[in-house]
């Protein structure tokens, strides 16, 4: 099972075999993977979310939410400041 993960202007395959994992690896396999090719920390991921808006619930497996070729997009913390107009406390 494959599954397109997209961090900002970058997408990356993601090869999952057989689905057991939760949402949340899929998520951070893109950051590491964005990082990785782009040097630019992008920071911790916020959560998942389909392309119509729609989030993913990060503690599912992935073969329970998404079919082969699936796509998702990684939420970082900019694009909940940016879509809210607001900003978010410190950690």
């Amino acid at each position: 099972m494959k599954v397109k993960v997209h961090v900002r202007e970058k997408t990356f395959v993601v090869t999952c075999g057989d689905g057991e994992q939760k949402a949340e690896w899929l998520a951070h396999v893109g950051i590491v993977r964005y990082d990785d090719k782009t040097k630019i920390n992008v920071g911790a991921p916020l959560g998942l979310r389909l392309e119509a808006g729609d989030a993913v619930p990060l503690q599912a497996r992935i073969r329970d939410l998404f079919g082969a070729d699936s796509e998702v997009w990684v939420v970082l913390k900019e694009d909940v400041t940016e879509n809210l107009g607001a900003t978010l406390p410190e950690t």
